[in-house]
C-alpha cells in the first residue's frame, strides 16, 4: 500500500470515530431525558483550556439510603449505599450512583458498591439541604469566541445548566440559565 492510501485509510478511521462521537451525543441529546439543575463555575487553571468553563453540577440526595431530607448524618458506619468521610472541618456523606432524573429534577440511583460500571460520586456535606448534593468531578461547556461571558456572575445570580442524562456515564450540559430575584434567564452562547 502506498503511503498516499495509508493516509487516506488513516484520515477516513478519523473521520468516521468523530462522527460516531457526534451522532450518539445528537441521539443522547433527543432520546435521553433533559433537566436543569444548579451548577457552580469551576475554574480550572489550564493554560490551554481557552473558553471552556469547568461546571460542578449539583443533584437531589433527598431519598436516598441513609440520608435524613434536614436531619444530622448519619453515624460513619452507614452500609446502606453511602459512607460517611470527613472534609474541610466537617463530614460529608458520599454514596457512588448512576445519575436518572426523577419528579423533573437530576437525582441518582445507588449502585451496589461490588458491582463494576461506570458510575459517579454524589457528595452532600453535613449541615446542607439535600437538593445541595453534587457530583464529584467537573463537566467541562464551551463558550464560544463572540459570546459574552456570564462571568463572573453577580451577587444574589446562581447559575443553572440544562443536562442531558445519558443512560450511562455523565451527565453532559447543553445550555446555561442565570436566576436571580428578576426570574430565571437562558443564556443565548450560540
Amino acid at each position: 500500500m502506498s503511503a498516499r492510501k495509508a493516509g487516506v485509510v488513516v484520515l477516513a478511521i478519523q473521520v468516521a470515530l468523530v462522527i460516531s462521537i457526534g451522532a450518539k451525543y445528537a441521539w443522547e441529546r433527543h432520546h435521553c431525558p433533559m433537566v436543569w439543575t444548579r451548577a457552580n463555575q469551576w475554574d480550572l487553571e489550564e493554560p490551554i483550556r481557552g473558553r471552556y468553563v469547568g461546571l460542578t453540577l449539583h443533584a437531589s440526595a433527598c431519598g436516598l439510603p441513609g440520608q435524613l431530607t434536614y436531619g444530622p448524618l448519619p453515624p460513619a458506619h452507614v452500609s446502606q449505599g453511602g459512607r460517611v468521610e470527613e472534609w474541610q472541618n466537617g463530614k460529608v456523606l458520599m454514596w457512588r450512583v448512576v445519575p436518572a432524573v426523577r419528579d423533573g429534577r437530576l437525582t441518582a440511583k445507588v449502585v451496589d458498591e461490588t458491582k463494576p460500571g461506570p458510575t459517579q460520586t454524589l457528595s452532600l456535606p453535613q449541615g446542607d439541604p439535600c437538593e445541595y448534593a453534587w457530583f464529584d468531578g467537573h463537566s467541562e461547556f464551551f463558550i464560544p469566541e463572540h459570546a459574552k461571558s456570564p462571568f463572573p456572575l453577580q451577587k444574589g445570580q446562581e447559575l443553572w445548566a440544562l443536562v442531558t442524562v445519558p443512560p450511562s456515564g455523565p451527565v453532559r450540559p447543553v445550555k446555561l440559565a442565570v436566576s436571580d430575584s428578576s426570574g430565571f434567564h437562558i443564556l443565548n452562547l450560540d
